[in-house]
C-alpha cells in the first residue's frame, strides 16, 4: 500500500483510485455510523476523495494514509451532521449486516449481531468500537483519527464494553 501512496503523491491518478477503491467500503461503513441519508454518506466520501486528492501530496507519513482519510471523512461527516443540525442518529435497520462479533472478555461468550449491540451507544462509542473491533485499528490509530488521548479512548472502549454487556445481561 505504501508503494500506491508513493505514486499516488507523484501524482499518479491510478495509484491514487486504487487506494480509494481498497478503502470504499471502510469509509462507507464509518459515514453510514454518522449519517443516515445515502446522498450524504455519497457527498461526504466524494468530499473526502477530493480533500485526499489535493492534500496527498502533503502526507509526510505513508504509514499513516488510513488514519489520515478516515480523520478527513470523520470531520466532513461531522461539519455535515452540524450543518443539517440533526438532533438524532436514525438507526437503519438496513445497515445491519451479517458482522458477528463474539465478546469473549468479561466472560460475556456470545455471539450477537455487532450492529444491534451498539445502536444505542453514543456516535463516538460506536465510531471507536466499529473501528477497533470491525476494522481492526489499534488504539493508537483510533486516538490520532479521533483527536483523543489514548487512554482515554481505552477508557471510553471499557466503559462502552461494560455498557454493551449490561445490554447482554438484560436479555
Amino acid at each position: 500500500m505504501e508503494e500506491l501512496i508513493e505514486k499516488a503523491k507523484k501524482g499518479n491518478k491510478d495509484a491514487f483510485t486504487e487506494l480509494i477503491i481498497s478503502m470504499q467500503d471502510e469509509l462507507y461503513k464509518i459515514a453510514r455510523m454518522r449519517l443516515s441519508n445515502e446522498e450524504d454518506i455519497d457527498d461526504v466520501i466524494q468530499e473526502t476523495m477530493l480533500s485526499t486528492l489535493y492534500g496527498i501530496k502533503h502526507l509526510n507519513y505513508p504509514q499513516y494514509f488510513k488514519t489520515w482519510i478516515i480523520k478527513i471523512l470523520i470531520n466532513k461527516c461531522n461539519a455535515l451532521y452540524k450543518k443539517k443540525k440533526k438532533l438524532d442518529y436514525y438507526y437503519d435497520t438496513n445497515f445491519i449486516n451479517n458482522s458477528i462479533v463474539d465478546f469473549k472478555e468479561n466472560n460475556i461468550e456470545c455471539n450477537i449481531d455487532f450492529y444491534i449491540l451498539i445502536k444505542d451507544l453514543d456516535y463516538l462509542e460506536r465510531y471507536i468500537l466499529i473501528l477497533y473491533y470491525e476494522m481492526g485499528y489499534s488504539s493508537k490509530d483510533i486516538s490520532k483519527i479521533l483527536n483523543i488521548n489514548e487512554n482515554t479512548l481505552k477508557t471510553k472502549i471499557s466503559r462502552s464494553k461494560m455498557k454493551i454487556k449490561k445490554i447482554i445481561e438484560k436479555y
